[in-house]
């Protein structure tokens, strides 16, 4: 099977997306040969296809049926860089939203971009407890549409530390992606975080060179607990910003890295 791909970078979160055709059924088994070193060495795959909705530019489609902030920035991008739209505002559909979001691009060089999206509010935030390593490690759920994140000031030690904090959070809850999102304050308005997810259909498990619904997550806990609604994501591959309040929405560079095809065993 011969699939047409574009690799792009929004900030270091290596994202491929196919854009031919697939059979939503064929999502899984596809997307985890793409994401293999020997392939595309990607850390997530969409598939971009026509939008539902007049008014939608482009359908976004991930491997897992989760939702992703960073894909949604990478597909915003994508619309300016093949010339899809003439204007800089517009809106994009996404697996994980029941409704359209509004994005801005900015194109700095003819790969190089700056997107803003829209982000859903959560469906749920909730303080919980899990035991890890004999210890208590306290932290809030926040439910979206599509991914469930685990916001949390504990900073794990080891990748065993990360694994053990997956098994503990979905002995509990179940989603179509999980994530784990350690911070710890930098400066005033500034964080860094070290996110870690898992795609229930994939079975993937992985550290993101950068999280946009990890980030998001981490807005709307602030903003409960102290109001905080502009900030600053610092995380391996670079930053995404993040504003919370009537309409959320988080923003960073994207970058096309390289396109072409990829010769899949069918």
């Amino acid at each position: 099977m011969r699939l047409d791909f574009v690799r792009v970078s929004p900030s270091k979160n290596m994202t491929a997306f196919i854009t031919n055709y697939v059979a939503p059924a064929q999502y899984a088994e596809i997307a985890n040969q793409i994401m293999a070193y020997e392939y595309l060495n990607a850390e997530q795959v969409g598939f971009l296809v026509a939008p539902e909705n007049e008014q939608s530019v482009l359908r976004l489609e991930m491997s897992g049926g989760e939702f992703c902030g960073n894909a949604v920035l990478s597909a915003a991008a994508y619309c300016s860089y093949k010339g899809l739209t003439k204007s800089n505002r517009f809106y994009l559909e996404a697996s994980g939203s029941d409704v359209p979001l509004e994005c801005v691009v900015e194109e700095k060089s003819p790969s190089h971009f700056e997107a803003r999206a829209e982000m859903p509010h959560p469906l749920s935030t909730d303080e919980i407890s899990v035991s890890l390593n004999d210890r208590s490690v306290s932290g809030n759920v926040v439910k979206l549409d599509g991914i469930t994140h685990f916001v949390t000031d504990y900073w794990p030690s080891s990748n065993d530390d990360f694994n053990s904090l997956i098994e503990a959070v979905t002995e509990g809850i179940e989603d179509k992606a999980i994530g784990i999102i350690p911070y710890r304050k930098l400066t005033e308005k500034e964080y860094e975080i070290w996110p870690f997810v898992y795609v229930t259909e994939t079975g993937s498990r992985f550290f993101e060179q950068a999280c946009g619904s990890g980030s998001l997550a981490l807005g709307i806990y602030l903003s409960m607990k102290n109001g905080e609604d502009k900030l600053k994501v610092h995380q391996p591959g670079g930053i995404i910003n993040v504003e919370t309040g009537v309409k959320n929405t988080i923003s960073t560079d994207v970058r096309f890295t390289c396109e072409g095809f990829v010769n899949l065993d069918s």
